[in-house]
């Protein structure tokens, strides 16, 4: 995507005086309207000499709370960079309804109060990092006055301030991402839309872009995400849609997935022996009493359930090799929806 298409598409952000900083504006829709509203979103594409059809997405649907941070999370080509291409009215979807910050998203001013980094963003590298964020200041339309102190704030919040003096060309990867979150926050946006924020950064880089997202999070600001990392995702999102071959296979919040717990307990002795010692039925499900073996696998479900099957086993004289927690986390829905068909 090119820089362009990009300025084309973004309105300059509204001046506002100092002392407006956090005033509803006039007519402003009530706080709980959501940030982004997305119903039935489908975009296809033609390709190659025959101009045959290729899916993009379609009928893609889901919500985004204000001060919520949800992630679009997919493989690459499933769909992530359509969808976001399609949200900010850079691409024309075929059919659906988009609302972000309670407008239509092909009313230019719902854009206004968004802040965009695109996967791969283009920036001048013979510009200082300074002199880049004076060139989108312009484009944006802030206030001159204001200019160098708004700067001077999002070159702070990505602690970029003491190497906005140097050309672009010499910055590493992981500066050049957190210069681009400082262009996305300069119109100090109600949204944040970042697509792959973490993509193609090594383990320092994604550390410090990740320590960035936790903090814009805790500020409130709302953010959509996307991603195919899922650790990352994990640590940040309150919420993930999960992308399939441009479906929205899955939605899910993250707080009770990160929470899940289950427990394997080895006992040292054969599946006969074990069946026949007074423990918990449930721990003996799937154990099978023919099977081979000096060690047989019980389960348990919560740490309640742990408690009492180590009672059960120290009481029954059995002998316990080891306890394994086993989470069942946003990877394993993640793979869920690919081994399945997109079915979790």
């Amino acid at each position: 995507m090119s820089r362009q298409v990009l300025v084309e598409n973004i309105p300059p952000a509204p001046a506002r005086a100092a002392s407006s900083v956090g005033a509803p504006e006039a007519g402003a829709r009530p706080a709980a309207e959501p940030a982004l509203r997305v119903v039935d979103l489908t975009k296809s594409f033609r390709s190659g000499f025959a101009r045959r059809e290729i899916r993009g997405i379609e009928g893609v649907s889901f919500t985004v709370a204000r001060g919520e941070v949800f992630a679009l999370l997919g493989h690459n080509g499933a769909g992530k960079t359509t969808t976001i291409g399609c949200l900010l009215d850079l691409v024309r979807p075929e059919r659906g309804q988009v609302t972000l910050l309670g407008r239509d998203h092909r009313d230019r001013a719902s854009r206004a109060r968004v802040g965009y980094l695109p996967e791969r963003p283009y920036f001048f590298d013979y510009l200082t990092g300074r002199e880049l964020l004076e060139f989108y200041a312009d484009l944006l339309d802030v206030d001159r006055r204001e200019r160098t102190g708004r700067i001077d704030e999002v070159l702070r919040q990505v602690d970029m301030l003491p190497d906005a003096g140097r050309r672009l060309n010499k910055y590493s990867k992981g500066m050049l991402q957190r210069l681009g979150l400082a262009q996305a926050l300069l119109g100090d946006p109600e949204l944040l839309i970042l697509d792959e924020p973490m993509s193609g950064l090594d383990p320092l880089g994604r550390r410090e872009v990740r320590s960035l997202l936790q903090d814009l999070k805790k500020q409130g600001r709302t953010i959509l995400l996307s991603s195919h990392i899922v650790p990352d995702v994990e640590q940040l999102a309150d919420a993930v849609g999960i992308l399939r071959d441009g479906r929205l296979v899955l939605q899910q919040r993250l707080g009770a997935t990160a929470d899940a717990c289950s427990y394997r307990v080895r006992a040292g002795a054969p599946a006969a022996v074990v069946r026949a010692a007074a423990v918990p039925a449930w721990a003996l499900a799937g154990v099978d009493a023919t099977a081979a073996g000096d060690a047989t696998d019980l389960a348990a479900a919560d740490p309640r359930q742990l408690r009492e099957l180590l009672d059960a086993c120290h009481g029954a004289g059995l002998p316990v090799v080891s306890v394994e927690a086993q989470r069942t986390g946003l990877e394993d829905l993640f793979l869920a929806t690919h081994h399945r068909g997109g079915e979790a």
